[in-house]
């Protein structure tokens, strides 16, 4: 040790751990942080981030209180599947709702068609989200 390096440590104290042993935890440290960042990664690449996509087709008026909507499933073939579907008047407020089970299909892409009741005129539908079931 120099002079200064000397008087340095007699004044604040030695360091308490050598500057080898720094380094080794630095580089423990970070090459745990790039595998949970590598691991994380993996796993919401892996993992399916919408398992079952519904879209509108269209819908028919059947009757004043009755609309029918058809709806396109994409989902891996055996799985069934719960959708949330309501019927919408012209200030877009709710008129109707229903929620339907899909049973399992055999193949990708499906068109369902469902029948809501409403309780006054309504304008247009939505698909509001399917789940498995």
């Amino acid at each position: 040790m120099n002079g200064t390096q000397q008087r340095s440590a007699e004044r604040y104290g030695a360091p308490r751990i050598s500057k080898r042993t720094a380094r080794v935890l630095i580089a423990v440290a970070a090459a745990v942080f790039v595998a949970v960042v590598a691991l994380v990664g993996y796993w919401s690449v892996s993992a399916p981030s919408a398992p079952i996509r519904a879209e509108m087709v269209g819908y028919d008026h059947v009757a004043d209180d009755v609309i029918a909507v058809d709806y396109q499933l994409t989902m891996k073939p055996g799985t069934e599947a719960t959708c949330r579907i309501q019927a919408l008047n012209s200030g877009r407020a709710q008129v109707g709702f229903v929620e339907t089970h899909v049973p399992a299909q055999s193949s990708r892409h499906s068109v369902q068609r469902v029948e809501i009741s409403t309780q006054g005129a309504a304008v247009s539908a939505e698909v509001l989200g399917c789940d498995p079931a």
